[in-house]
């Protein structure tokens, strides 16, 4: 009997247990809770792995839930939800779904290597602008090599995931759309895994997981209290992304008797939210505290600008942020379909 499964998964279990070297790096300088969110980040990331590659099959795809309020992955956000499938470039497929009350709806290809590394280019982006609807809500889109109709996008040679996106101002007091995919070109059921195709797919998740740990931690280097500008993502960036969007990094670190104000103004879009992270891209606990507000929940200055509070205890203010908790962590703004680059939020820490 063959044992490559059995070497795959000593590899694999290797990478998993030198894991936390990113994130004790001293270079990294983490503070102790980045240290314990370090620990929990890579069970985290090891469900992710094992539904994104050895439950996930090109050939036999269906769409798999990125993050819910107690698992959270590469840079989830509060009011989204997110559906990963990988693809092959030789398939066609076909995405079936009906959309209700969402702000935004979009199905992002990415381009790369079929191994499970970090993708190289977003390849393609069908947004909701680009998408027909009948009167209900309902669609079909297909991905081909060859779109020649309405609802058809090209499946471009190199493309190996994609990603679904689906943003809320209520994300849960409204619905998600219903979302399914098939494989045109495959007629017959899966069989079962062999030592080799297993393997192969450990490997795959073998290099998913470690090269996701190059992601995470962010940089605690950010400006505290404060934000770096605004910056556009670039299709060839390399990351999961997507070129609708606008982001915006900064960092508070607080004390009890403290809160960070923030002031800015937004250019006219389809969705802006700002909210908290630990510095494993993981947003803080929304099912106890206020972590984030956005478009449709903040409260306009009488100017149209806005003013967003960050601090430990309830403030009576509008728009304010719980820290959930946490001395220090990341603050994420993003922008959706803007009609023009935000400016730069400005901070002050104010004594409460």
């Amino acid at each position: 009997m063959s044992h490559l499964s059995k070497d795959a998964l000593d590899n694999f279990l290797a990478v998993v247990k030198a894991a936390d070297k990113t994130f004790l790096d001293p270079d990294k300088n983490l503070d102790e809770q980045g240290k314990v969110d370090g620990y929990s980040h890579l069970f985290h990331l090891l469900r992710t792995t094992i539904d994104f590659y050895l439950f996930n099959d090109p050939l036999h795809p269906s769409f798999m839930l990125l993050s819910t309020d107690h698992h959270k992955i590469l840079g989830d956000n509060v009011d989204a939800v997110y559906y990963f499938t990988q693809l092959r470039s030789d398939q066609e497929y076909l995405i079936k779904g009906k959309r209700f009350d969402s702000v935004y709806l979009a199905f992002a290809t990415y381009a790369g290597e079929p191994d499970g590394s970090i993708v190289e280019r977003q390849a393609n982006n069908i947004n909701h602008r680009d998408i027909v609807f009948e009167e209900d809500g309902t669609f079909e889109i297909k991905l081909t090599a060859n779109p020649k109709g309405k609802n058809e996008f090209m499946l471009h040679d190199d493309v190996v995931t994609m990603f679904t996106r689906e943003y809320f101002f209520d994300r849960f007091n409204s619905r998600e759309s219903e979302l399914s995919i098939i494989n045109l070109a495959v007629n017959e059921p899966p069989k079962p895994l062999d030592d080799k195709m297993l393997a192969e797919r450990i490997q795959t998740m073998t290099t998913f997981f470690e090269q996701s740990t190059w992601i995470a931690p962010l940089p605690v280097e950010f400006p505290t209290n404060d934000f770096l500008p605004p910056f556009n993502f670039e299709a060839d960036q390399g990351s999961y992304g997507t070129v609708d969007n606008i982001y915006c990094f900064g960092k508070f670190k607080l004390k009890e008797n403290e809160c960070l104000k923030i002031e800015f103004s937004s250019p006219e879009a389809c969705y802006w939210g700002i909210q908290t992270w630990n510095y494993l891209m993981q947003s803080m606990d929304f099912k106890h505290y206020n972590v984030g507000v956005n478009k449709g929940s903040a409260l306009a200055n009488e100017d149209g600008t806005y003013t967003i509070y960050v601090s430990h205890n309830k403030m009576d203010v509008a728009n304010w942020i719980s820290t959930a908790g946490y001395e220090e962590a990341i603050v994420f703004c993003r922008w959706l379909l803007a009609e023009e680059m935000p400016e730069q939020p400005r901070c002050e820490v104010l004594s409460i």
